[in-house]
């Protein structure tokens, strides 16, 4: 069980890098944690919740950035969020289950609602630039994660 959650904190290190520095969470990344995530609640049986509330999650992260950009961009004719934040949100939903895609979600976007605050203040970024939303998702998750490695 701690190869595949290192393996997941690794890869979540590895998307908050490349976000961060280039505003892109790759397909490689993002859909290989789907499917892990997938893999591990259907034949772990030290998983993280059901292979049901797994596929469930998947769903449900995915669906909801998704739902929640087509509304933005029906009202301000721009994306509001990007499409790899959607699928590292499902791919959140698979590893940890649909029962932790809203509370991770809510943190995420505390604690980006707070470095945008802080950048805003330091006059390094303009209210209206973008911030990259990977990061906040993948440290709340990679916490969640890193609770439960026993060593």
């Amino acid at each position: 069980m701690n190869f595949f959650l290192i393996s997941f904190i690794i890869l979540f290190c590895l998307a908050s890098w490349i976000d961060f520095k280039s505003f892109i969470l790759p397909n490689w990344i993002t859909l290989s944690l789907m499917v892990i995530g997938l893999v591990f609640n259907s034949v772990d049986i030290q998983n993280f919740c059901s292979w049901q509330d797994s596929v469930l999650g998947l769903v449900v992260g995915y669906g909801f950035i998704r739902l929640v950009d087509f509304v933005y961009l029906q009202l301000r004719h721009q994306h509001g969020i990007g499409q790899g934040d959607a699928k590292l949100l499902g791919a959140i939903g698979a590893i940890l289950g649909y029962q932790m895609v809203f509370p991770i979600l809510l943190i995420a976007s505390i604690l980006g609602l707070i470095y945008g605050l802080i950048m805003n203040r330091k006059a390094i970024e303009k209210m209206r630039q973008a911030i990259p939303f990977g990061p906040f998702l993948s440290l709340v998750t990679c916490v969640i994660i890193a609770s439960k490695i026993s060593f």
